[in-house]
């Protein structure tokens, strides 16, 4: 009887210690999120992020991924020439856990018909160490702002958390826009019976994103963008394969019908490693003309619902005069 007291007593002292450590650390979480959702005030990747800022279920497309997203899909032009409203959640060296992260707080704000993954990140390396953190700090964001404490101010006590901002490119990035650097395309995609394999861990995140996908009425499309330094036939084999287990549609705009016509000598800006603002352009046409003729996305042009968007198109288009 003794010991059964004891066992009872140690195992209520646990979890009385571990309901005030979860206590501790959602308190801490909350004092350090930022208030809102812009670098000013501490947000972590501010333009992925915009597009909580962006009216409630107002984004019919959703682009995610790594540099070679946010180099390649340009939301503004897509509505100039087709009146589709997007966003591109796309961040450096992107791993698939920081991915359905992304996804996942969209999808609280908006509902797209369709989310295209730009596939690089799949091959990024993505250890159990690394999805793990990832949880950790989805549900205690203490982990990933830890080094607010320097800069919190007196709302971050008790103010309430708003979203309220949106990246005025939606995502898209134009720091290299007319840079050139040439890339040697002479081996770009040549043929190869080997196939890159997606990992483990890669596949779990990729069946993960699909069904929030799907949950959430969207459609998952794969996508690859033009580049000789991250692209080639084994793993545009490895995709292509793995699209098929998971029953999506795959596009790889780097050979076939779907190749998207790239002058290595003058549309990309550091080697065939990223494109410039030229090849970009080329890219999103494309984007535009399968998500109009395969998908059928609406075109909100003459929708006075979406004015503001007419006018970040024309703003885009006087930033690019500019260049």
């Amino acid at each position: 009887m003794v010991r059964v007291v004891r066992h009872i007593r140690s195992t209520a002292i646990a979890l009385t210690v571990m309901a005030v450590a979860v206590a501790l650390l959602a308190g801490a979480s909350y004092v350090v999120m930022p208030k809102n959702n812009q670098a000013e005030f501490g947000q972590v990747d501010a333009a992925a992020h915009g597009v909580m800022g962006e009216p409630a279920n107002s984004i019919d497309v959703l682009f995610l991924g790594d540099s070679e997203a946010f180099s390649s899909f340009s939301p503004l032009q897509l509505w100039g020439e087709r009146g589709i409203t997007s966003y591109t959640c796309a961040t450096s060296a992107q791993r698939l856990s920081y991915t359905r992260t992304l996804l996942a707080r969209a999808l609280k704000r908006q509902r797209p018909r369709v989310v295209m993954l730009e596939t690089d990140c799949v091959y990024a390396r993505l250890t159990l160490g690394d999805a793990a953190f990832r949880l950790l700090s989805d549900v205690f964001p203490i982990f990933e702002y830890h080094d607010r404490w320097k800069h919190l101010r007196p709302e971050d006590i008790a103010g309430s958390v708003r979203q309220t901002w949106t990246d005025e490119l939606k995502g898209f990035r134009l720091d290299h826009a007319m840079d050139i650097k040439a890339a040697d395309d002479s081996s770009h995609m040549a043929e190869t019976d080997k196939v890159a394999k997606v990992s483990r861990l890669n596949r779990l995140h990729l069946n993960e994103i699909h069904r929030m996908c799907t949950e959430h009425g969207a459609k998952l499309v794969l996508v690859s963008t033009p580049s000789t330094v991250n692209w080639n036939m084994a793993r545009h084999r490895g995709i292509e394969q793995f699209a098929r287990e998971m029953g999506v549609d795959y596009y790889d705009f780097n050979l076939g019908e779907h190749e998207v016509p790239i002058d290595w000598s003058c549309e990309t800006y550091d080697g065939g490693d990223h494109l410039n603002l030229a090849g970009a352009k080329k890219v999103t046409s494309a984007v535009g003309a399968l998500l109009s003729e395969v998908y059928d996305m609406p075109d909100h042009r003459q929708d006075a619902a979406f004015d503001a968007w007419n006018d970040a198109y024309n703003r885009y288009q006087q930033r690019l005069s500019a260049l």
